[in-house]
């Protein structure tokens, strides 16, 4: 695949990693951004399937990579919120440790680039944008000049280095995100506890990180009784440890009894993604893995870039206003000041994608 950047460092660099074997790939912060890597790990491993693939990435984010039979090693770095793995003085001595013969740093902020420099790796490859481009010597040019448009999803972004370097990559969907064995028992237990069948739950995941990227919970608890009556099955309402409110919130709008679980692991949430019929949320990591699980999915757009953060390789519907103020950072409603872009998506619009998923879903799976 050809690309429209022609670049001196690019057979250099095709050469040395065509003759490594091993590599590291630097994959610090979200859980979206993690789970949108897995195409390019994926890419890496079709290429080579000699080439040992070690990923750095922080704790509570490792279930991303663990159970990928692409991933050699998952090195995991502890935060605040998540102790288990190793401190940042720890990483880099064990990272020294390695030798890396090349180290591709994904993400480019400045606890990154500390742990890229301490591989003392001979290839060190980063964006030709990040900040303190100095430190790395292989630079990776801009994303739209090397594939040639500007309207990028954020997976072919992670690409570009493929395509840059002219490496095959295949077309369609190949394997996304990959579950426990023990998450899948424990979730399968937990549901034939609350007299669940596998497969039959609509699952609704109705936080996000920021507000502007958030419904709701009034519009989602309207919306799991809509379809709960309508379709006669279960809602499992879902949300992080540290989002519980927002599930009090739907509860205590919700007319409908369903079922309300924030005490999931990272692994169990992809547990009982995996499992469910449709799944509806915000621009959010969950959403990420309910895509990289090829379900179904709804998703209500707020303030971010859709055209770069849309599910990818999955059937969805994305539910948006079309405020000309869209995209925008999303920290706050700059222009407005009450996050119209989200909060005036009427609870029927989301209602009516639902319904089209859930009755194609039917058809597809008729006899």
């Amino acid at each position: 695949m050809s690309s429209g950047v022609a670049d001196a460092a690019a057979g250099p660099l095709r050469e040395a990693l065509a003759h490594a074997d091993r590599l590291l790939l630097v994959r610090l912060r979200s859980l979206g951004d993690s789970i949108l890597t897995l195409p390019l790990i994926q890419a890496l491993h079709d290429w080579r399937r000699d080439l040992q693939l070690h990923v750095l990435v922080e704790a509570p984010f490792a279930p991303v990579f663990e159970e990928h039979p692409a991933v050699h090693k998952t090195l995991i770095l502890r935060t605040r919120e998540c102790p288990a793995g190793w401190s940042k003085a720890r990483a880099a001595l064990e990272i020294l440790k390695h030798r890396y013969p090349a180290v591709l740093n994904l993400h480019g902020g400045p606890t990154s680039l500390i742990l890229t420099l301490a591989s003392l790796s001979p290839v060190r490859i980063g964006q030709a944008s990040f900040r303190n481009a100095g430190a790395y010597n292989v630079h990776i040019p801009p994303s739209d000049r090397v594939w040639m448009r500007p309207d990028l999803h954020t997976v072919e972004h992670q690409l570009t280095i493929m395509r840059w370097l002219g490496l095959p990559m295949a077309a369609g969907c190949g394997p996304g995100l990959f579950v426990r064995a023990s998450a899948r028992a424990a979730i399968e237990a937990r549901l034939t506890a609350a007299g669940i069948a596998p497969g039959a739950y609509i699952q609704i995941h109705p936080t996000a990180m920021l507000p502007t990227k958030a419904w709701s919970a009034e519009n989602f608890a309207s919306l799991g009784d809509t379809l709960s009556v309508e379709y006669h099955r279960p809602v499992i309402f879902t949300a992080g440890p540290s989002e519980s409110r927002v599930l009090e919130q739907v509860q205590s709008c919700a007319r409908v009894s369903h079922t309300y679980w924030a005490d999931l692991e990272l692994g169990e949430l992809f547990a009982l993604i995996a499992g469910c019929r449709l799944f509806v949320g915000n621009d959010s990591g969950p959403t990420h893995a309910a895509a990289a699980l090829r379900k179904p999915v709804v998703v209500v757009w707020g303030s971010s870039n859709y055209v770069a953060w849309r599910p990818w390789e999955t059937r969805y519907e994305l539910v948006r206003s079309d405020l000309p103020c869209i995209p925008c950072p999303g920290y706050f409603c700059a222009e407005y000041g009450d996050s119209r872009c989200i909060g005036r998506i009427p609870v029927e619009a989301v209602a009516v994608a639902c319904r089209r998923m859930l009755e194609h879903e039917a058809v597809a799976a008729a006899p």
